[in-house]
């Protein structure tokens, strides 16, 4: 029976360098650690020849050719990991005499020497007759990389493609001729998008699923079994090109398969683990919700530069677990060099591989991760460049939307959430930052704020008083106030409820912080103020965390740096127990919060009579005890629990005062899934 959890493992072998050593090392590795799949690279970048002839591809096939035996003796698949199709980066390479292929080109007229316009149909006959060769091996799945995109070409300034063909479409959707000066401008305009926006969104989406059709059709005509997968990188930068996940997934797997995503894991190298999981929830977490539901999905666990000196055994361990709450069928695993080198045994992974493998498939087979989330519903829009209002006009980063601030803030505060792509996502509780607004109308925002407790970031109060409905949040204008100017210093504690064991408790907001707004409130308004901010002459300057008509928080920071990082001021343990007392007191909170643990996740899935829990520790210390706060204030649970390291155990909990503490303990960078269950009384 194949394991719940596949370990597709990325291999490189040079043909003609080592072969004899590497191949039955090769073996030697997958038995040791249990892998069910090997992606072997080919035309891979250190020995990347540009876009390689058919005998070229030869050499590579003969290759894949031996290998897959050995692996079928074993009962392990063979994939294909084509190294490029568009191309990453020119690295000095040139399209070759008999390679007619038009280049990509950048806003600003650059056109590049080996990246390639995706429009073009030599092109797209060529990269669709060299996949259709590896399907004659009928491997498990070809593997499409990362650089079919539009942006990060390198030298391009952002990517492309502004060739003549893209100009000529671009001018024909308009109605009348442009100029690649006229049409960037516009489609970068500050205020209400101008139709040139639609357009390149538009342009760029269909662009490249018609070139994933091509490939799909060549593949499928040889092998209708083969699978294609996608591999891709960070979902805001591709909702800056127009990016319709589901639609393109399904350009590539066709009628017959299931679609198949490698989405992106953010460390190529070692990060501190909490860190990690901010970047994990605000960029992979979001990309799988992206994704149909059915969709198999894989993973990028990158280990770069391909050493320990990159990523150790333990971290590697740990994106292995943590990314099981992506409903994920496997991992996409490299480890070591792609200039030839072969495993590198001394490193180890093989052991701790075979270790965690077991631990692995228990937790992907109990198939929780597959059942309704529960939590905050922190609201995206994958059209959200379509929407968006840029500042600056100057810049294609000013169509990334930044969407996700929730999304790094609540998992590290204890608090269980989901993403949403459509308002009816939410049901109850939903989160809101940057322009999200943008996204919809008028009807569906006052819907919005009529059926749920709505949690508001600084950018999102701002758009909203933009557009005119701030009256929804009982705002009445918000100007911004930058960190660091001497407006405020630090937040402090006003309702006079005890956080931290502190009498009015303070919070600093300096440095590593954000800008705030200050809010004007409309007269008559509701408010249960629970902190304000302060200068350092000790002067009230502003309200800050402020609950309106009891159905929205005012979290007023906001203007944050990046897109998918959480301004490290905003953590901590007086922030993190306003919140959950707000939520708490909102009513409408359906799931547990971990209280009093920096950093200890917890994801929240429901099924029938059952309640299920998936906890994460993040934090380097291990975590004694799990402080839960619970949406009753008294019932009795029966628990079952199976960690990440230890046995499983079972026990009972009674619920206290809304209040209750597991008994068991979780290590650093370990995982447990905890299932509870109310008894009768």
């Amino acid at each position: 029976m194949p394991d719940a959890f596949r370990y597709c493992f990325r291999f490189c072998c040079d043909p003609g360098f080592n072969d004899e050593i590497e191949l039955p090392k090769l073996i030697a590795f997958c038995e040791e650690a249990r892998v069910d799949d090997v992606m072997v690279f080919v035309n891979v970048e250190e020995l990347n020849t540009g876009h390689m002839d058919e005998a070229e591809q030869d050499v590579w096939l003969g290759l894949l050719t031996r290998i897959k035996p050995l692996l079928q003796e074993r009962g392990i698949t063979l994939s294909v990991n084509h190294w490029h199709s568009i191309m990453h980066a020119d690295l000095g390479k040139h399209f070759r005499a008999d390679q007619p292929f038009r280049a990509m080109v950048d806003p600003g007229g650059n056109a590049a020497s080996l990246c390639v316009c995706p429009l073009d149909e030599s092109w797209r006959a060529y990269i669709a007759r060299i996949y259709a060769r590896y399907a004659a091996l009928s491997p498990d799945t070809v593997w499409v990389e990362d650089d079919l995109r539009y942006h990060n070409h390198d030298p391009l300034h952002w990517g492309g493609c502004f060739c003549d063909e893209h100009m000529r479409r671009f001018s024909a959707r308009a109605g009348h001729p442009l100029t690649r000066e006229a049409f960037v401008s516009g489609l970068l305009a500050p205020g209400e998008p101008s139709p040139y926006r639609q357009i390149w969104l538009d342009e760029c989406r269909t662009g490249l699923e018609g070139a994933a059709s091509a490939i799909e059709k060549a593949v499928h005509a040889v092998d209708p079994g083969v699978k294609i997968g996608l591999m891709s990188s960070v979902p805001y930068v591709h909702s800056a090109e127009g990016r319709n996940w589901k639609a393109l997934l399904t350009a590539f797997s066709g009628k017959q398969n299931l679609p198949v995503s490698r989405i992106h894991l953010p460390a190529y190298q070692e990060l501190v683990p909490w860190k990690y999981l901010q970047a994990f929830h605000m960029v992979s977490y979001v990309n799988r919700a992206l994704l149909a539901p059915q969709t198999l999905v894989y993973p990028e666990l990158e280990n770069y530069p391909y050493s320990r000196f990159s990523k150790s055994r333990m971290f590697t361990r740990f994106q292995l677990l943590s990314s099981l709450a992506l409903n994920l069928s496997g991992m996409t695993i490299d480890l070591f060099d792609l200039n030839g080198r072969g495993i590198i045994e001394q490193d180890g992974f093989g052991p701790m591989l075979r270790e965690v493998k077991p631990v692995l498939n228990a937790m992907n087979k109990s198939c929780v991760f597959s059942k309704p989330r529960q939590g905050v519903c922190v609201l995206i829009d994958e059209r959200a460049s379509y929407h968006l209002r840029t500042k600056g006009g100057a810049e294609m980063e000013e169509l990334y939307p930044e969407e996700v601030f929730w999304a790094g803030l609540l998992p590290a505060m204890g608090v269980p959430m989901y993403i949403g792509t459509k308002p009816e996502d939410a049901q109850g509780v939903c989160a809101i930052s940057g322009q999200y607004f943008c996204n919809l109308t008028t009807a569906q925002i006052k819907t919005l704020f009529e059926e749920n407790f709505v949690l508001l970031s600084g950018d999102a109060i701002d758009t909203l008083v933009s557009l005119g409905l701030g009256h929804l949040a009982g705002v009445n204008s918000a100007v911004w106030m930058a960190q660091n100017s001497g407006a405020y210093t630090f937040e402090q504690v006003t309702n006079g409820k005890i956080y931290t064991g502190v009498p009015n408790a303070r919070a600093s907001s300096v440095i590593s912080g954000a800008d705030a707004l200050e809010i004007s409130y409309l007269p008559g308004a509701t408010k249960a103020e629970y902190s304000a901010l302060y200068d350092s002459f000790r002067k009230r300057r502003a309200s800050c965390e402020v609950v309106v008509e009891n159905r929205v928080l005012l979290y007023p920071f906001g203007r944050f740096a990046s897109p998918q990082e959480i301004p490290p001021m905003l953590l901590g343990d007086v922030r993190q127990e306003i919140l959950q007392d707000v939520l708490a007191s909102s009513g409408r909170m359906p799931t547990p919060m971990v209280e009093g643990s920096p950093y200890l996740v917890p994801y929240a899935f429901a099924h029938d009579d059952a309640m299920y829990l998936y906890v994460v520790n993040g934090a380097l210390d291990t975590a004694d005890g799990i402080a839960l706060r619970m949406p009753e204030l008294s019932c009795a649970y029966a628990l079952s629990m199976l960690p990440s390291r230890g046995e499983p155990c079972e026990f009972s909990i009674t619920i206290e005062q809304g209040r209750c503490v597991l008994p068991v303990s979780i290590q650093s960078m370990e995982s447990a899934l905890v299932t509870l269950r109310k008894q009768n009384p």
